[in-house]
Formats: structure tokens, sequence, C-alpha cells
């Protein structure tokens, strides 16, 4: 009689689905959670690099023009209005953010490299040079971003510290005036 019983339990057993769905979520809910935090970081950095593009372009403007020759026109004051049109990093922006603009001849002098040797940015290679009328400029703004998500960085550039490098270039000839 004890053979029956065990067959019956083994069977109910078998048939019973009652939490196979908590069991298959358990399986996949650390793969989806981390893909959730991918997603969003990935926005965040591609918010952050169309926000420095934008602040890049609007704050040379002010050289292209001119009228950054006109004033005290410092790298913490460029700086400052790189920042100021990026708000909502309003907070960390001034120290994030590493600035270079320099002066050339001609269009085929600009080099093509960043200026970030060894997983670290080149300091020496930094310039604040305002050219005159006429001048090709480049202005090349970089920001130090903190990564949390592991493997995301393996499409970015990165420092040693592994914190991504959102770079934004902008190139013009100086106005006339």
């Amino acid at each position: 009689m004890a053979i029956p019983t065990v067959r019956n339990r083994l069977q109910s057993f078998c048939r019973d689905h009652k939490g196979a769905a908590a069991v298959e979520f358990a399986l996949i809910a650390g793969p989806l959670v981390f893909l959730i935090c991918a997603c969003i970081e990935l926005a965040l950095v591609i918010l952050l690099s169309v926000s420095l593009d934008n602040a890049t372009d609007v704050a040379s403007r002010q050289i292209r023009t001119g009228i950054a020759t006109t004033g005290n026109t410092s790298l913490t004051v460029f700086k400052q209005k790189v920042c100021d049109k990026m708000g909502w990093l309003s907070g960390s922006c001034m120290s994030s953010l590493k600035i270079d603009v320099t002066t050339y001849n001609n269009f085929s002098e600009i080099p093509t490299t960043d200026l970030i040797k060894d997983g670290e940015f080149d300091e020496s290679k930094f310039n604040f040079n305002i050219g005159g009328a006429s001048k090709i400029q480049l202005v090349r703004a970089y920001y130090e971003w903190p990564l949390f998500t592991p493997f995301l960085n393996a499409g970015l550039t990165t420092l040693s510290n592994q914190d991504a490098v959102i770079t934004s270039k902008v190139v013009f000839r100086n106005e006339p005036f």
C-alpha cells in the first residue's frame, strides 16, 4: 500500500506548477535588472553627449564672433559658460570638464587625436588660445562621467579610473572682427 501513495505523490508533484513563474523570474531577474540599468545609463551618456555638444557650440560662438576677445575671457570664464548651458549637471560640471582651445593657420594642421595618453589627460597639451580675426579654432571639451554598469565602458573612451570621457569638438574659422 505504500507504493501507490508514493506514486500518487510523485505524479501530483509533477503536475503541480505552482511557483514555476517565481523560479523562472529568479533565473532571469539578474540579467533583466542589468539590462535595464545599462539602458538607463546609456541614455544618460547620450543625453550628456548631446548637452555637451550644444553647450560647447554655444560657448564657442563667443570666440567665433570676437566677443571673447573684447572682455577678460579666461579658461575659467569659458568653462563656466559651457557649464551654464548644461544646467542639469551644474553641480559637478566645473570639476569634471576640461577645455582645450587652440588656434591653427590652416585646416590640415588640426590633429585628429584626443588629449588622452595612457589612460590619463595629457595636461601639457591643453591650451586656451583665443585666436584673432579669421583664424581657425579647435575647441575641445572633455567631460569625465563615472560609469556604474559593468562592461558599458567597453564601447566608450575611458580613463584609467574607468570613468568614461564624453568629448565634444568644434572647428571653425573666426569671423573677421
